[in-house]
């Protein structure tokens, strides 16, 4: 039996990458990137991880950055911990 709050490893990359953009981009003051970067992260993890505790911190993380947007800094700090709650 496989943990439920297991991340498949297609959707662990794919949410790492996405939420690595997503933090470049903020980053760098490119918020539409950010902004479409997060939104499409947010709907992997919805679509995509198993229901649990992972799914739905991953997903509040994607939405705190969402909102914290256009400041940078805070949106980036936001997409990098939340990468951690994917890859950890």
């Amino acid at each position: 039996m496989t943990d439920p709050d297991e991340v498949p490893h297609d959707v662990r990359a794919s949410l790492g990458q996405l939420l690595a953009a997503a933090r470049a981009a903020a980053e760098r003051g490119d918020t539409d990137t950010a902004r479409a970067t997060l939104n499409t992260a947010k709907t992997v993890a919805s679509n995509k991880l198993p229901a649990g505790e992972r799914r739905d911190r991953t997903r509040w993380g994607c939405a705190a950055a969402l909102d914290a947007l256009p400041n940078g800094d805070l949106a980036a700090a936001y997409a990098a911990a939340t990468a951690g709650v994917v890859t950890g």
